[in-house]
């Protein structure tokens, strides 16, 4: 639902949603009962969205999934100087960072606080709006 001016440029201040699947795997034996999650998306170093994930729980060797909704500011897309070079290639690439605080349980006995963060670079294919590459680093920070 993105206003154009003239069927090509976006209506200043417009804003653009996107629902992203996301998972929370949780590989060890303790559950991991989180609070709600934050994402941010930068184009070339400057932010151009954020989204929030509700809280939840991820049992112990299981993956939890959940889709959250990012809202992209289009005004700081536009004023990329790259913006042009990757229309032209066909792709976009944007770093998202999440950050997901909670804490773990084994037995009931040991409960520890635990925050992931994630950052990962991704390339987007402009045309089919699919995701062509995405690399990960995850930090687990006890």
């Amino acid at each position: 639902r993105l206003e154009l001016i003239n069927g090509t440029t976006p209506k200043p201040g417009s804003n653009i949603s996107v629902t992203a699947d996301v998972s929370v795997k949780n590989p060890n034996v303790a559950s991991f009962k989180y609070r709600n999650t934050t994402t941010t998306l930068y184009y070339y170093g400057k932010v151009v969205g954020d989204a929030r994930g509700p809280p939840g729980r991820a049992k112990a060797r299981r993956t939890v999934r959940m889709n959250i909704t990012i809202d992209i500011i289009v005004d700081r897309v536009l004023a990329s100087p790259n913006l042009v070079t990757d229309v032209r290639s066909g792709t976009l690439t944007m770093v998202s960072y999440s950050r997901v605080g909670g804490r773990i349980n084994i037995l009931n006995i040991i409960k520890r606080h635990v925050t992931v963060k994630m950052n990962c670079s991704m390339t987007v294919n402009i045309f089919s709006q699919a995701i062509q590459q995405q690399k990960c680093k995850r930090q687990v920070d006890v």
